[in-house]
């Protein structure tokens, strides 16, 4: 891990086929992650994730309704997702890339490693490197327990 990347393993009792499910068909993303997205599953396809300031589902208060787009770089069926990700409203935030790799470790777990690079570390107050980090172990400890329901 660079001091501008973050990453995350966790591992999630459900099978590559459901956790692939849960981070990549928008009508399951948006019961553990967005409030609304859009996510097209094909190389080159668009992305569009939209967190309301008024969603109950935040780990930390927001000013503002903020969207990320992008485009898929990657799309591996039960074993790889990888997208650009750039917040649509936030002045100078870079073009960051946010990879998901899935490995089978049994039946019934998966290892998922959250990747999310690109950060420049000029990032600043709820846009920061720090901020991304713990939101994202905040979402995929939602993503593990939707997972397993």
């Amino acid at each position: 891990m660079t001091e501008n990347e973050v990453r995350k393993t966790i591992e999630i009792d459900a099978s590559p086929e459901v956790v692939f499910k849960a981070i990549s068909d928008p009508a399951e993303l948006t019961h553990w992650f967005p409030d609304a997205v859009i996510l097209e599953p094909k190389l080159g396809g668009k992305s569009k994730f939209s967190f309301y300031k008024d969603s109950d589902r935040r780990h930390t208060e927001m000013d503002a309704d903020v969207i990320s787009e992008g485009e898929v770089l990657e799309f591996v069926q039960n074993k790889k997702l990888v997208y650009t990700w750039q917040w649509k409203d936030i002045p100078d935030f870079p073009e960051t890339i946010v990879t998901w790799e899935l490995e089978q470790l049994d039946k019934n777990k998966t290892k998922l490693t959250m990747t999310h690079s690109g950060f420049t570390g000029r990032e600043k107050g709820k846009m920061s490197f720090e901020n991304h980090s713990q939101g994202w172990t905040f979402f995929l400890n939602e993503l593990a327990s939707y997972c397993t329901k």
